[in-house]
């Protein structure tokens, strides 16, 4: 992390601490409820998503040439593939005779992609290699190439656009940009790469990550005893967020002098990412959870990613097996446990509205943006 935003935050969560105070709002935000169960909105934020980039892997799955990746987004199947060059291209994973799959889910290497239906063969730049010449003696064969996506490779992430639009990273990112390049991402391993399907709306997986308030009560019996509950700093970073959670060890520095890294073991940092990915720094490793809306309201699908140094991947695999233990006890047994149940009340809520505190800026932020992005896409 850089110097400069360590002395940032230094200064404001030792004095957070000292005061009992946290990042406010100017009040408190009213959000209307339906959003979490209505049909139409569903409908609307499926639009929203093929605006956006949106994370789908780490180039330590792809850091070879020929090796690929491919799955499904919102219905959308895509392909990654790393080129000869060494460079990404991405392709909807979709043959141009009759539409089957060049190859299937996962990962793997190839020299080219051969249709099992009809043999159509394609290179690894989606340029079409072999189809018969006298079955379809009007095929423009320089045409006929895989469907390209735009695919952008930054900061050790792959970021997906599903319209076809091109990807504007530094107006998407802004000051986040420079903040993502310090950690390094890029020469980090995947430790694990997991998917779940949860009965709950998709936002309802980042609203996890966007406040602590709900710490001391939800999980009072794991991580709740370690971190103070109604104590963080949140900044706007255009579209995105960073909040940082605050371990109750901040005891200590309150009243001393700044020094490097100092206050680094102290926090976790969630960076928001809009619109669906949250990518949470412990110190030691990286957690990054992005949720996509399901085929209704209350369900969604979850691609979650631990990412570790490369020397640390097998020589603490007993300590990245019992990270994972907290996250399951944590995230799934207790926040999205309590996020089903909340499902199923939002209907009968008074006013059908949902109200975000002034001691929640992050959701508030992320809230708003959505509103927003959603007007602007009608």
């Amino acid at each position: 992390m850089d110097i400069g935003l360590q002395r940032q935050l230094f200064d404001e969560l030792t004095a957070h601490v000292r005061d009992k105070t946290t990042s406010l709002a100017e009040g408190e935000m009213p959000y209307p409820a339906g959003a979490y169960y209505d049909p139409a909105q569903l409908v609307r934020e499926k639009r929203l998503f093929h605006r956006f980039p949106l994370i789908v892997g780490h180039s330590d799955e792809i850091r070879e040439a020929g090796q690929y990746f491919a799955g499904t987004i919102l219905g959308v199947p895509f392909l990654i593939v790393r080129q000869k060059d060494l460079t990404v291209r991405a392709f909807r994973n979709v043959c141009n005779h009759r539409g089957a799959p060049v190859c299937p889910e996962g990962k793997g290497r190839a020299g080219q992609f051969v249709c099992p239906y009809h043999a159509w063969t394609y290179s690894l730049d989606g340029s079409l290699r072999g189809a018969p010449r006298n079955a379809f003696p009007g095929l423009d064969r320089a045409e006929a190439r895989l469907p390209e996506l735009a695919v952008l490779e930054r900061h050790g992430l792959l970021w997906l656009r599903l319209d076809g639009g091109a990807i504007d990273f530094e107006a998407f990112a802004g000051g986040l940009d420079a903040e993502l390049a310090s950690f390094d991402l890029g020469n980090y391993a995947i430790e694990r790469r997991e998917s779940y399907d949860a009965e709950i709306n998709w936002k309802s997986v980042l609203d996890g990550f966007l406040e602590v308030y709900h710490f001391s009560p939800l999980h009072s019996n794991s991580i709740g005893p370690w971190f103070y509950a109604n104590t963080s700093s949140f900044e706007k970073l255009q579209l995105n967020g960073r909040m940082v959670g605050v371990r109750k060890s901040i005891d200590a520095l309150v009243g001393t002098e700044f020094a490097d890294d100092v206050i680094l073991p102290h926090i976790a940092v969630n960076y928001q990412l809009f619109p669906n990915t949250v990518v949470v720094w412990q110190g030691d490793h990286f957690e990054i959870w992005s949720s996509f809306p399901g085929d209704e309201p209350g369900r969604c699908h979850v691609q979650f990613m631990m990412l570790v140094r490369p020397e640390t991947k097998d020589a603490l695999k007993s300590r990245w097996d019992r990270n994972m233990s907290i996250i399951r006890e944590t995230v799934m047994d207790e926040d999205w446990a309590m996020s089903e149940k909340v499902q199923k009340g939002l209907p009968f809520i008074r006013n059908n509205e949902v109200v975000f505190g002034a001691n929640e800026p992050a959701l508030q932020h992320f809230y708003a943006n959505l509103a927003e992005q959603l007007e602007r896409g009608n």
